[in-house]
């Protein structure tokens, strides 16, 4: 405080000298300086304090120095210890997303492979156990999958052969009688593609193989996946229909109950809306008694808005919402998806999608094995896809000529539609039908 007086020489050494020792004592053995050095301010620091000049600053420093010794030894133990923390934690999964990703390579090709069942046979007996591998779909912000129903289970070879084995053209599926089939893989600089499970990309046609290479081969500068649909379609199909074929084959068959080409406007509301929805799909319609109805029961249909709300609604004696088809069309119809291979499923439920239609999924589909023994009638869209593509499109093109088109929106839901469509067709032709391959 000022106006007193500071304390007396004597007073500080000997508090210095107190201080001192005080600091020895507390210090662990190998932190204390060794009475033989004599050299350095800070090693000789507690056994110079017995001269007359020593005060609190000098303590302060010495206090500082094995303080800051001390603490450089923490530090270094903490450090060992994160390091071998860091030894024994796991490594995180490697990133597999490629969209967005610059493009990584020269050149693109084809060669001769094997099946994928043939494959899962020699993986190795840890991921046989274990019996998943890491997901290719990236984790969501709150740590889950961010895409659902899909799986990263590893089935037998035997289930993925049943499924990834093209169904001959007579409909028998039994492998002893079955014509073997060749299979090509794609090559990003003469290394073989794979799917996100790390199976091979193979595909049992030549002619989708070499589709496939071209998507790759058009990818510049970046990599786009939404651009390669039928890329997509041959991994859904290797990684994810041959091992949970039910989950598709029931979201396929969702669609028949609220099908889009059942419902029909009243004529009396709209008569050129209706003349084109009849024009689209009435042939659909005819076909479908045939194919599925057994020629004596036709799909429901609803006409106007009130009879289709009432004809749709959930009531005792039919469980679930939709429409009343008769029981001998969908039970036909749900037996028809059981015999369709993964390759056939994919597109079936690409072209179901796009098109809210299960019928109109299941005539493309057909029309692409027209002319082999099981298939007697030809479905419509069997020549061009074009026509299916506007089967799908009635009502939103009708709405684009009364009101006009919105950019970015509709012209991109109308690129989409035939992309998927075409991509649809094109993979079961050149499986199904020799003079693709």
């Amino acid at each position: 405080p000022t106006g007193t007086s500071s304390p007396p020489r004597e007073v500080l050494t000997m508090t210095s000298r107190l201080a001192a020792a005080a600091l020895r004592r507390s210090l662990p053995a190998a932190a204390r300086p060794a009475s033989s050095v004599t050299s350095g301010h800070g090693a000789s620091a507690l056994t110079a304090c017995r001269t007359k000049d020593c005060s609190f600053a000098c303590i302060s420093r010495r206090l500082r120095y094995f303080s800051s010794s001390a603490t450089a030894e923490e530090q270094q133990q903490q450090q060992e210890q994160q390091s071998q923390q860091k030894k024994q934690t796991p490594p995180p999964p490697r990133d597999t997303r490629l969209a967005g990703r610059r493009r990584f390579y020269k050149t693109v090709g084809i060669e001769s492979s094997r099946p994928p069942w043939e494959q899962q046979q020699q993986r190795g007996a840890e991921e046989q156990q274990q019996g998943t591998v890491d997901s290719p779909i990236s984790a969501g912000v709150d740590g889950t999958q961010s895409a659902t129903g899909v799986t990263n289970k590893l089935v037998s070879a035997e289930s993925m052969r049943s499924m990834l084995d093209p169904t001959p053209s007579d409909g028998n599926s039994d492998s002893s009688t079955a014509t073997s089939t060749d299979w090509f893989g794609v090559t990003l600089d003469k290394r073989t593609l794979r799917t996100p499970l790390g199976l091979d990309l193979t595909v049992p046609s030549s002619a989708l193989a070499l589709a496939i290479a071209a998507e790759w081969d058009s990818q510049d500068p970046a990599i786009v996946p939404a651009s390669m649909p039928l890329t997509t379609m041959a991994c859904t199909a290797i990684d994810q229909i041959a091992s949970q074929p039910q989950v598709y084959r029931d979201n396929v068959l969702r669609y028949l109950k609220n099908d889009t080409v059942c419902y029909l406007t009243d004529p009396a509301e709209d008569r050129v809306l209706y003349r084109k929805q009849m024009k689209a799909w009435d042939e659909l319609h005819k076909w479908a008694q045939d194919h599925i109805g057994k020629g004596e029961h036709a799909p429901a249909r609803a006409i106007g808005n009130d009879e289709g709300l009432i004809m749709s609604r959930a009531r005792s004696s039919k469980p679930g919402a939709g429409l009343p088809h008769p029981d001998v069309l969908m039970d036909e119809a749900e037996a028809w998806v059981n015999t369709l291979d993964a390759w056939r499923l994919i597109a079936m439920q690409a072209v179901t999608v796009e098109a809210k239609s299960f019928l109109v999924g299941m005539a493309v589909v057909t029309g692409c094995d027209y002319g082999d023994e099981n298939v007697q009638a030809a479905p419509p869209y069997s020549e061009v896809a074009k026509d299916a593509v506007e089967a799908s499109r009635v009502e939103e093109e009708f709405n684009i000529e009364q009101w006009g088109l919105v950019e970015g929106g509709h012209d991109y839901d109308r690129l989409n539609c035939s992309i998927n469509i075409h991509a649809a067709t094109f993979l079961v032709s050149s499986i199904s039908s020799p003079s693709w391959s």
